[in-house]
């Protein structure tokens, strides 16, 4: 019976002594460690940046963590809520007035005073703003300014300390107050919203002095726990008891976005990250076999001498333990170097050029997480690569140790006794497959890499610039012009632009806002619709039947934005259309256009036999048209200005514009120039256009061109390191065949065959890899390409398809070359010495 013997001391030392014995393994091994650890740690801080920075960017955009609010709330509503502990935080607000300007009414912009209670703006406001400076007001003469406010009222270099006097609107009372600024802060969705109020906050101070309280003038705003957003709703209408004109309002409900985004990042980490340990393990598992087959013999030596096979997996798995704690921490802090500068960049490019440019931050995260994942991730590649490998030492007796060549002893189907089993193309076939599993593993990573080489590249190269540009920005500069000014002073801009050097074509459509008389047929489905999808479930059909009963009471407070549009544009629009649109009539000022975002997409409308009138802010002219509804309008019109939800907007002929002149316009200017006068021609209209935004192509092309750039960097890096995994994996595997069947090459040398002769068959074998790599390619390869290029497609509706041609002619030419090269080499440095050496040497 055979005893173990307790030598964990002995088993270490022989651990450390094959290490050393092996150094070019283990600098293969640990090179495989730092490329699968770098790649994990990347791809682990990217998608963990991403989330984060993700999040943090939309609740910028909100502007509150707030997500739930209740009007005029009483002491005793406060107390039960509190009670029911739904909320992460309970702040209070309070309406103060507004700043009155003639300057800030005659650009439709306003400033609201507001006072909020330190929840509030500790837990609520400070997460989703940034440069906090100086502190939030608790004396009663001072203010706290946003960045958006000191825009508009045109302040420079504001601080905390400086004065300030306001007009300011109390209890519709005027008055001029001189304030201290106590602080600023940036309020990222303020600044990029046009058509609400922006806020300056005071102090509780303040809003003593003037009589305002939280019960008649004030707000709860309620930041309801994540776990129970979904039974707050019913749980708050049961407990709570609402006074006459109280309501709660949710809008967590609109995070769903967030969620998909979020998750969708996430599955793509763990996708790639499958892809890496899959790869990796591919490495370290080639490498380790070939470490295991070249000292087969000295494992059959530790078995003659007593060791136990389990003995024998501790020493290979030790050796991989060792070298993984020198790769490990190497991969990482290459990685942490790495991610500092590609993940800000890729962050930045996701946002460049969009609304959410400068909302979203670009910070790169470390976190526990990162890298207690990464390690594990890493020990459990090398320990699932060790396990193989460690087996086949264990289970090698010393008799087969010094027969062994890698081949498996199985009986053959087939007795191939005939000449053609001689030929040499036939015996590299057959030493290919020779271990079926070790084949199928080099096909594998080299399929990796290469497929996600040439799918990374298909989905930029998908991306056309020229595509997106012409989609999108089809006019060298658009441009929204919001001080409302008349019909004349538009044609005078329009004119003043023509004027400029390098300018070759410049055209306008108007706006305005105009009275709409009700038509129900018209706009009830309209309204029905929007109510229900964006109010509240159980009081959206109260609130719509009380809007219903304004506009009826008072006819002026149905408007919306009107677009007076050229022949050039509704030729644009009717293409769109399908050419169903009565062109003539439409110029002819006799048909009115209407959108169809707030009605339901899923019911046709037939609006053929209603008219709708619309009228002037006087009530002097009036126009009344026929009525057909378009698709796809907003592609070729950029709306300025928003309208009450589930009203329409409205295109009507250029030809009308004259009936409205008088009232108030805003403008949509698009201006085509000579290339090289493109920075010219910017600096003048950001000097002309007063209050309003510019959109240039030169500044989207950039953008663009910078997200691509980085698209490249990363995932071309990270497929190129797929690619080199998989032909260090190809190299390994060659390196074994031809050192595990050193005696075998020897005595065909031995019996007639050249080396000539062996290096051909070497030779063809490695072409046998390349060709079925690439069969594989051209096969189920393209198949994953295609998906690729559909998704692509489904993201990015300006996407077309580009088949990356070249460089798939660059991989073909590449592995081919590696492919057929490589064995010549392994064969040529294992065989510098004579044929009856090398026998000897086997032999011994």
């Amino acid at each position: 019976m055979r005893f173990e013997n307790n030598n964990k001391q002995i088993i270490k030392k022989i651990s450390k002594r094959s290490l050393k014995a092996n150094k070019t393994r283990n600098i293969f091994v640990v090179i495989a460690i730092v490329l699968t650890t770098f790649m994990l740690t990347c791809v682990f801080t990217l998608g963990i940046s991403f989330n984060k920075n993700y999040k943090l960017m939309n609740l910028r955009e909100i502007g509150s963590t707030a997500n739930a609010y209740l009007n005029r709330p009483t002491q005793k509503q406060i107390s039960k809520i509190n009670d029911l502990d739904l909320a992460e935080s309970i702040g209070k607000q309070i309406t103060v007035g507004n700043v009155d300007s003639k300057e800030l009414k005659a650009h439709n912009q306003s400033i609201e005073l507001q006072y909020i209670d330190k929840e509030s703006w500790n837990k609520q406001i400070t997460p989703a703003v940034g440069n906090i400076k100086g502190n939030y007001p608790e004396k009663e003469n001072e203010i706290m300014l946003s960045q958006s406010v000191i825009n508009i009222l045109g302040l420079k270099d504001v601080k905390p300390g400086d004065k300030i006097t306001l007009n300011c609107n109390i209890n519709k009372k005027v008055q001029k107050i001189k304030f201290v600024i106590s602080g600023t802060y940036t309020d990222y969705s303020m600044v990029k919203r046009t058509g609400i109020d922006k806020l300056a906050y005071v102090s509780k101070d303040f809003t003593q002095k003037y009589d305002l309280s939280l019960e008649r003038n004030g707000m709860l705003t309620i930041d309801i726990k994540d776990m129970k957003k979904d039974d707050a709703p019913d749980i708050l209408k049961t407990n709570i008891h609402l006074n006459k004109g109280q309501t709660f309002t949710y809008l967590y409900k609109t995070s769903n976005s967030e969620t998909n985004a979020i998750m969708t990042s996430l599955v793509m980490v763990g996708v790639i990250s499958v892809f890496m340990v899959l790869s990796g393990y591919l490495l370290i598992y080639n490498i380790l076999y070939i470490a295991i087959t070249k000292d087969i013999q000295f494992y059959g030596m530790l078995k003659t001498i007593g060791a136990s096979p389990k003995q024998i997996k501790k020493i290979v798995k030790g050796q991989g333990l060792r070298l993984s704690i020198i790769g490990i921490p190497i991969g990482i802090v290459l990685a942490i170097i790495v991610s500092f500068v590609i993940v800000p960049s890729v962050l930045e490019g996701f946002s460049a050029g969009s609304y959410y440019e400068g909302m979203m931050p670009t910070k790169a995260h470390f976190t526990p997480i990162v890298f207690i994942g990464t390690i594990l991730f890493s020990l459990f590649t090398v320990w699932i690569s060790s396990i193989k490998p460690a087996k086949i030492a264990s289970r090698i007796s010393p008799t087969e140790a010094l027969n062994y060549t890698g081949r498996k002893n199985k009986k053959q189907k087939k007795n191939r006794k005939s000449t053609n089993g001689g030929k040499i193309h036939k015996m590299a076939w057959y030493n290919v497959f020779r271990d079926k599993k070790r084949a199928v593993l080099v096909f594998i990573s080299l399929f990796i890499g290469i497929v996600t080489f040439l799918s990374v590249n298909t989905f930029i190269s998908s991306l056309s610039l020229d595509n997106y540009l012409s989609k999108y920005y089809p006019h060298d500069f658009d441009i929204v012009d919001t001080t409302e000014k008349s019909s004349n002073d538009i044609d005078k801009q329009v004119k003043e632009i023509k004027n400029m050097d390098g300018v070759k074509e410049v055209n306008s459509i108007k706006f305005s806002k105009l009275q709409l008389d009700f038509n129900e047929n018209v706009l009830m489905p309209s309204l029905e619709n929007s109510y229900k999808l964006y109010g509240d479930p159980d009081t959206y059909k109260q609130s719509l039947a009380d809007y219903i009963k304004q506009i009826k009471k008072n006819p002026k407070k149905l408007t919306t934005i009107v677009a007076f549009i050229d022949e050039e544009t509704i030729e644009k629009i009717n293409k769109s259309e399908g050419n169903k649109i009565d062109v003539k009539a439409f110029n002819d000022g006799k048909l009115a256009l209407i959108d169809n975002f707030f009605y339901a997409r899923d019911k046709q409308f037939d609006f053929s036999k209603e008219k709708i009138t619309l009228r002037d802010q006087k009530n002097t002219v009036e126009s009344t048209l026929n009525v057909q509804m378009i698709q796809n309008g907003e592609k070729d019109v950029k709306f300025t200005g928003d309208n009450q939800v589930g009203i329409p907007y409205i295109y009507v002929s250029k030809s009308l514009v004259d009936k409205f002149e008088d009232n108030k316009m805003t403008d949509w200017i698009t201006v085509d120039c000579k290339k090289e006068y493109s920075k010219f021609i910017k600096k003048k209209l950001e000097a002309m256009i007063d209050d309003g935004y510019i959109d240039a192509k030169m500044d989207a092309s950039e953008n663009f061109t910078q997200s691509k750039l980085m698209m490249n960097v990363v995932g071309g890096g990270i497929s190129l390191i797929f690619i080199f995994i998989g032909l260090l994996n190809f190299v390994n595997v060659m390196v074994t065949n031809v050192n595990t069947r050193l005696r075998e090459l020897a005595i065909m040398e031995s019996v007639g065959m050249t080396k000539k002769q062996i290096k051909k068959m070497l030779t063809f074998e490695g072409l046998y890899y390349a060709l079925i790599t690439l069969g594989m390619i051209g096969t189920l390869g393209m198949g994953i390409i295609y998906v690729i290029a559909e998704l692509t497609q489904n993201l990015a509706d300006y996407a077309q398809f580009v088949f990356p041609t070249n460089q798939l002619i660059f991989l073909v030419v590449v592995i081919s070359a590696v492919c057929t090269i490589t064995p010549r080499i392994v064969y040529k440095y294992s065989t510098k010495k004579s044929v009856i050496d090398r026998l000897r040497e086997i032999d011994k």
